[in-house]
């Protein structure tokens, strides 16, 4: 779970406002439409065990001092510690399970010092609490018509253009600035020759500072540097496109360092038993995006002359069908890879002398035991971070639980398992998909519970999602939907596009599931059951054998 990277709350309105009836577990969240798919295959959740410990408040969220992104209203959510118990919260009365939870969605509390003010009984017993919370500064005033003061994005539209540095190709079309050899080029990533061969490891180029990623660059790739703002640092791709870099991923080169020349060469494919390589000299690291086609992967070599006289490749091959190149303005290249069927995975690196695009073949599967013989990475999601619910289940909990019993469940049909952790012990994020790509899996599944953003009514917006990156990884994610849906009974939220570490890997399909809503009181609870934690396993194993069964499926009718 991340908090910031949760549905859209337009999204979400669109969506309850058109699905939710009333209904469900005591009316408090909306039943699933008859229409929705395996909606008759609904599973109760476990019922709610009563808890028997002194009344006291505990608030789970919103923490002492915590900065609401919500102005209007928002969720509130936490535990009393016994069953029966009665609550109110800033005066409005809010139910509480038997386990004590409670969540509610109340208006934002107002003034110039707004505090959560709950009250709990039980019995001639009373527990109070006070929670603190800080607004965000309200909107500001647009400005008066025929204002010439200047606006915040002209002020920071003027900073940036004041810092801005020339690159070669605005020199070339005589813009002002700096002359060609005041040109500053910098070389992104580390320059120790460890990290720069790791193909694991690359730059995020993003559209804005601070944006999304878009772009994932070879660490050694020297670029010019077209601008600044504050740790971002603008860099050329080519004459017609700029990206941001953090600058801790910008090492300056020495002033006079000449313009790279990169040229594109004669194309080489080349087959091995579990990929092909399409090889392409360049002379240094270009910039570069990869693109999946429908039934074709392209290349796109920034800052490159395409010069490519001959395609080398043996006759026959059942992945590569062939390369076509085009030259797309003066120092942009792009290469199309077509293929017999849609891409299963690929690598980007340098071997020391040119530009590697390695297309994985999909792996041979047996309809009657689809996974037997495959390798599967299975991540549990967190630590570090992590949601909690509201009786402090924290998520890497019962995500590890399900996590080990999809590995017994997988080993049970013959897969080999590799699994990120295996103990509460952190795990960094980078670290988890390289564990994937260095095994060589053939999927990557990893295992979270989802919380909702600030403002969002958590009584209409929850179930079950998966999320995927790679278009390549639809197929999967489907399956995964699917079957976690019938597994676990909760809505179906579909899946969802979306830039996620354990969701970038290109090497092999990766999804990242989110089968249920910790924050929710009714589905911590379940979440905590054995048998919950193994609706959720046994969808995850469900989708995967559904996924591979497809691949054996067109493998049979000539699809590879």
């Amino acid at each position: 779970m991340r908090r910031s990277r949760r549905l859209s709350v337009a999204l979400l309105a669109a969506w309850a406002a058109a699905s939710c009836v009333p209904g469900g577990r005591g009316d408090r969240y909306p039943a699933l439409l008859a229409s929705e798919p395996d909606a008759r295959a609904r599973v109760p959740l476990p019922p709610v065990p009563a808890a028997t410990g002194p009344l006291r408040v505990s608030v789970v969220y919103p923490r002492a001092g915590q900065l609401l992104t919500a102005r209007d209203s928002n969720f509130i959510f936490g535990s009393v510690g016994t069953a029966g118990a009665t609550l109110t919260v800033n005066g409005t009365p809010v139910p509480t399970l038997p386990n004590g939870a409670f969540l509610a969605f109340l208006p934002v509390p107002p003034g110039p010092e707004p505090r959560y003010e709950l009250v709990a009984a039980a019995g001639a017993d009373t527990a109070r609490a006070a929670v603190a919370v800080r607004l965000p500064p309200p909107p500001a005033a647009p400005p008066l018509p025929g204002s010439d003061s200047l606006q915040a994005g002209d002020s920071a539209a003027a900073r940036l253009d004041s810092a801005r540095v020339v690159s070669p190709a605005d020199s070339a079309r005589g813009a002002a600035g700096p002359a060609r050899d005041s040109v500053a080029y910098v070389v992104l990533g580390a320059a120790d020759s460890a990290v720069v061969s790791d193909t694991d490891r690359v730059v995020y180029g993003r559209p804005t500072p601070g944006g999304t990623y878009k772009w994932f660059f070879l660490p050694g790739t020297v670029v010019p540097v077209t601008g600044r703002s504050g740790d971002w640092v603008r860099v050329g791709l080519d004459e017609r496109l700029d990206a941001w870099v953090g600058a801790a991923d910008a090492t300056p080169l020495p002033p006079g360092t000449p313009a790279p020349r990169r040229v594109a060469r004669n194309v080489r494919v080349l087959p091995a038993p579990g990929w092909v390589d399409v090889v392409i000299p360049t002379g240094t690291r270009p910039p570069h995006q990869v693109e999946e086609l429908d039934g074709a992967i392209a290349l796109t070599l920034f800052g490159t002359t395409g010069n490519t006289d001959i395609v080398q490749q043996l006759a026959g091959d059942p992945l590569v069908r062939h390369v076509s190149w085009t030259q797309e303005g003066r120092d942009r290249a792009r290469y199309v890879v077509h293929l017999a069927r849609a891409p299963y995975g690929y690598l980007a690196f340098w071997n020391g002398s040119g530009f590697v695009l390695r297309v994985r073949r999909p792996p041979e599967v047996r309809a009657a035991a689809p996974l037997r013989g495959l390798t599967i990475a299975v991540d549990p999601g967190h630590p570090p971070i992590g949601a909690t619910g509201p009786t402090g289940l924290y998520e890497a909990v019962p995500t590890l639980a399900i996590g080990l019993r999809v590995q017994q469940l997988l080993e049970e049909r013959g897969a080999r398992v590799v699994m990120t952790r295996v103990s509460p012990s952190a795990v960094a994020l980078g670290d988890r998909p390289i564990m994937a790509r260095r095994a060589n899996a053939h999927a990557l599944v990893s295992i979270h519970l989802n919380a909702l953003p600030d403002g969002v009514n958590p009584f209409t917006a929850h179930g079950t999602g998966t999320y995927w990156f790679h278009p390549h990884a639809v197929p999967l994610a489907r399956a995964m939907q699917r079957a976690l849906v019938r597994r676990m009974g909760l809505r179906d939220l579909g899946i969802y596009y979306d830039n996620l570490a354990l969701a970038r890997p290109t090497w092999m399909p990766a999804v990242l599931a989110e089968g249920a809503f910790i924050m929710i009181p009714e589905q911590e609870a379940a979440l905590r059951t054995p048998q919950y934690q193994e609706a959720y396993a046994r969808g995850i194993v469900e989708g995967l054998e559904r996924y591979f069964g497809g691949l054996a499926g067109e493998a049979a009718a000539g699809g590879r």
